[in-house]
């Protein structure tokens, strides 16, 4: 497993909609680690701050060295965790508006583009905030 702060290390950002991408990535480091449920339990504080690592260690089903669990536990303090990312047709619509007085007229600044709007819109249509047309 990777140092905390080496450059290969995971890190949370303390926002809900991060938490499920930030467990993605430290159980597939883990397993590929060969890392036990106990072992699991221990290692995720290495990739969080202080403060959060003093609420998920004062979680009962931390000392029960269950990963699982105490996974399961943690995404339940975070309201909205185990939804992952989410966006509101607000936020497709900021994207827009801060790019309608640019004039994108080079590759990058079309690809600068798509990668602020696409996954936000594919989120809102994929969850039925927006419909394919709109």
């Amino acid at each position: 497993m990777p140092g905390a702060g080496s450059k290969e290390a995971l890190s949370f950002s303390g926002r809900a909609g991060d938490l499920l991408n930030f467990f993605t990535q430290f159980e597939d480091l883990a397993h590929s680690c060969g890392l036990t449920s106990s072992q699991q339990c221990r290692a995720v504080l290495r990739y969080i701050d202080s403060a959060t690592k003093r609420l998920w260690i004062s979680l009962p089903e931390y000392n029960n060295a269950d990963y699982d669990a105490f996974k399961a536990r943690v995404l339940d303090e975070y309201p909205g965790a185990e939804k992952g990312m989410q966006f509101t047709y607000r936020d497709l619509e900021r994207i827009v508006l801060a790019h309608a007085e640019s004039d994108i007229s080079t590759e990058s600044e079309l690809m600068e583009f798509s990668c602020q709007f696409c996954p936000v819109a594919t989120w809102l249509v994929k969850n039925n905030k927006l419909s394919e047309r709109e």
